[in-house]
């Protein structure tokens, strides 16, 4: 063996052991993170899901007090026979799109009721929205159906009172979450299954059979339920439908703090698998390469190759100057939005703001003020939203845009108000600007339901239009109006 053999095969034999050490090690730990990854994105998911839940919570909040205050449903009760008073209450379920509908007299006891096909007079006097709402207390919760249709659902139990405060009945106002929609809605947020139960029993979930039924009535593991039911949260690895999933469940409590079911997040381990697979395939194909270049020069080139790559992602999608988005990303988002939302029919809310009279502020504190005071007002801004899926950017100079999906016009105008608001408290002082002694802000604000037709220009252009309302009525105030 000549003295070159002698020492290459030592340098490879090592060489190919340290190799493979570090390629195990780098499977292990990749394998790792895609758990850690998986288990927070579950947490976010069920973090989704009571949004979600809070949500449908406050329309049907909403929705009960406009029961309540319809004259002419106070009217009916007083004065008219059953008939009326049906035809009115189902005039307005079908103008709310409420999924549960109840109306009773002062004595619980039902005149109007959608969720049943059992004649009216029962009594629900002990039903939780019912009951409190007797007692002169408005109730929102999370309750188990009393009908034959609504299993579970987000309620508001509000009392209805005459011109004369007296009280004349109740009416209680609900909406699913015991559909497909709801589950549905859910996945398409977050990418994961998911499932609603009662006790220990689908009754809504995005899993199917083979047959591609939906898998509902089926009962979680055992040992899930026990624990859930109890009280606790149960993350873990479980073989559903016979495929491998890990699942994040949380208990689902009612208005009193009782446990009524089960929410869960899941995600199947197949993904998983297969890019594992695709990191060991990848890595074995480095590995190849590492042998020949050796394992410190690919070390240090790796380092010096990740930092600017991170570098260079934020560059592309934040605005340097005051760390929130840039026009890029909002460009690109709100595209995809746009194209999400049309296949949904879901709603897209667009806000423009500028600030007053910002050139004149330039001119009189410098621009080194005026950088500040953008990070300020970027800043300020940011706190204004605090769903997931809205997002703020600097949209160019001055310009600010929010995008806020699926929100409704009362709360499209509560987040205009918030912009104002929080801009105001600043309190930057600005002795040029003729709308207030400190910067403000104007808003133009437009809501509109998507189509594939759409873009985001469209929504630009109204809330432009808007925004320059606004600054030809005074300034430091939003202008709104709908697609």
């Amino acid at each position: 063996m000549s003295v070159r053999a002698r020492i290459l095969i030592p340098m490879i034999i090592t060489a190919v052991v340290v190799a493979a050490a570090i390629l195990a090690s780098d499977i292990i730990q990749f394998s790792n993170y895609v758990n850690s990854s998986i288990e927070d994105k579950l947490d976010e998911a069920v973090q989704e899901m009571m949004n979600e839940i809070k949500t449908l919570e406050d329309e049907s909040y909403i929705t009960a007090l406009y029961f309540a205050h319809d004259a002419k449903l106070i009217s009916s009760i007083e004065n008219d026979g059953p008939d009326v008073l049906m035809n009115r209450a189902m005039r307005l379920y079908s103008e709310t799109g409420a999924d549960l509908c109840i109306v009773t007299d002062i004595n619980g006891i039902t005149l109007v009721r959608t969720d049943s096909r059992k004649i009216n007079g029962e009594d629900l006097s002990e039903m939780l929205s019912v009951k409190t709402a007797l007692s002169g207390t408005i109730c929102t919760a999370v309750e188990r159906g009393e009908g034959d249709t609504v299993r579970i659902s987000a309620n508001t139990g509000t009392p209805i009172f005459n011109e004369d405060d007296k009280m004349l009945g109740v009416v209680v106002v609900g909406f699913r979450l015991d559909t497909e929609v709801f589950v549905d809605k859910l996945k398409d947020i977050s990418g994961c299954e998911h499932t609603v139960y009662i006790d220990n029993v689908r009754v809504a979930t995005t899993l199917l059979n083979s047959d591609g039924t939906r898998a509902v009535g089926m009962t979680a593991p055992e040992s899930v339920g026990r624990s859930v039911m109890a009280g606790g949260d149960v993350t873990g690895q479980f073989s559903l439908l016979n495929r491998n999933m890990l699942t994040k469940y949380i208990p689902l409590r009612d208005g009193i703090g009782e446990i009524r079911g089960m929410l869960f997040a899941g995600q199947f381990l197949t993904e998983k698998t297969n890019t594992v697979w695709a990191f060991i395939m990848t890595g074995g194909l480095i590995t190849a390469g590492i042998l020949l270049l050796g394992t410190l020069i690919i070390s240090f080139a790796a380092r010096r190759i990740s930092s600017p790559i991170v570098k260079m992602i934020d560059k592309a999608y934040y605005d340097a100057l005051t760390g929130i988005y840039n026009r890029r990303f909002f460009d690109e988002s709100t595209k995809r939005l746009i194209a999400s939302l049309s296949r949904m029919g879901g709603t897209l809310s667009l806000l423009m703001i500028d600030i007053d009279f910002f050139k004149q502020y330039n001119d009189t504190y410098g621009h080194s003020a005026g950088d500040n005071c953008l990070r300020k007002i970027a800043e300020a801004l940011s706190k204004s939203i605090t769903r997931a899926d809205d997002f703020i950017a600097r949209y160019g100079g001055e310009e600010f845009v929010v995008v806020l999906p699926n929100t409704d016009e009362n709360g499209t105008r509560m987040i205009a108000n918030k912009l104002l608001e929080n801009v105001m408290e600043l309190n930057l002082p600005h002795k040029k600007s003729t709308a207030a002694s400190c910067v403000t802000v104007s808003v133009g604000a437009t809501l509109g339901t998507v189509n594939h037709m759409q873009s985001s220009d469209d929504y630009v252009k109204k809330a432009d239009d808007m925004l320059y309302k606004s600054k030809q009525t005074g300034r430091n105030r939003y202008n709104f109006e709908s697609l």
